[in-house]
């Protein structure tokens, strides 16, 4: 019986470092980082527009763009061009023509990105997708056209590294869980969550977003996550980020057992610490825990309190806003 294909998502919460765990296992072939995807699900979302989902993400992405007069039409246009430059982007991170965009502590045996085709090859074989897009075909048709894209493009990579299963990482991903399970039937979800005050202040850090911005995606993301996963519970993995750097071979041995994969989960963290030793993991990481109280401003802090504070008590991070 074949297996259902799974996604880790999550916004600077170690889901770069658990991929090239999983990329290290014999079987498992680690595809990351596929922005591009993101932008031809939230294409699809819009189209199909089930459930009033492609009418909120276009109020997102006007919120997003600061265009509040964007049609559905210019947001598809946008997308299509924001996933060529993506694809195109990250070629470029792979070839060391421009920087990756991870903290300066990140080090990983497979790298912050892992993607084993070139731009040429990813283009040609999106163009079928994009041209029906542009074609105004009707949007359930667009679903299978996706689907088996994705699927030769990641199988090419992991055919590339002598394996036949592929995981994918990409932050975002988890909130198109539905049009995951459109495309690919059942899917397999893992989740990492970190203290949102640290995880807004990393990002701003490195220049991704502001703090309002980088708070309410914070907290639209866990919520949209939680909210789509509660419906398959059985293939729902939630993982935080401080138990993950605390306990790296429990974690990924929780991980495995997820995924039902037999595996050595010491032997593949000794691997990732002999061959990329740094601040992606183990008391460097820890050091990083609420790095946030000294280098938040007060107003910065009153500003992800005013959007995100009733999240950050209920997932146990802190009492009250009185932080």
């Amino acid at each position: 019986m074949a297996r259902p294909p799974v996604f880790i998502g999550g916004f600077r919460s170690g889901s770069t470092l658990l991929i090239n765990y999983l990329g290290l296992h014999p079987q498992i072939s680690a595809v990351y980082e596929t922005k591009f995807l993101v932008d031809l699900l939230r294409i699809l979302r819009l189209l199909l527009n089930e459930n009033g989902r492609g009418k909120r993400e276009l109020e997102l992405i006007e919120w997003w763009v600061e265009n509040p007069a964007l049609s559905s039409e210019m947001a598809v246009e946008l997308l299509i061009q924001r996933a060529i430059g993506d694809i195109s982007l990250t070629q470029k991170v792979l070839d060391g023509a421009t920087a990756d965009g991870k903290a300066s502590h990140e080090f990983y045996v497979l790298g912050s990105n892992h993607i084993l085709w070139k731009e040429s090859e990813a283009l040609e074989t999106i163009s079928a997708f994009l041209s029906a897009v542009r074609s105004k075909n009707n949007p359930r048709d667009l679903i299978p056209l996706l689907a088996s894209g994705i699927q030769k493009l990641f199988l090419l990579h992991a055919g590339r590294e002598g394996k036949g299963y592929w995981i994918n990482k990409t932050p975002e991903i988890l909130r198109f869980q539905p049009e995951l399970r459109r495309m690919f039937g059942r899917i397999k979800s893992i989740h990492l969550i970190r203290d949102g005050r640290d995880v807004v202040n990393s990002s701003v850090n490195l220049n991704w977003w502001s703090v309002e911005k980088g708070s309410r995606s914070w907290k639209l993301f866990i919520e949209d996550v939680r909210a789509e996963a509660s419906l398959y519970p059985e293939d729902y993995l939630e993982l935080r980020f401080e138990e993950f750097v605390a306990d790296h071979v429990g974690t990924l041995k929780r991980v495995l057992d997820f995924l039902e994969i037999e595996g050595d989960p010491a032997g593949i963290v000794a691997l990732q610490k002999r061959h990329a030793s740094g601040g992606a993991a183990g008391e460097d990481a820890k050091s990083r825990f609420w790095e946030c109280n000294s280098q938040m401003s007060e107003s910065d802090k009153a500003i992800f309190k005013s959007i995100a504070n009733g999240l950050l008590v209920s997932l146990g991070y802190t009492k009250d806003a009185g932080w």
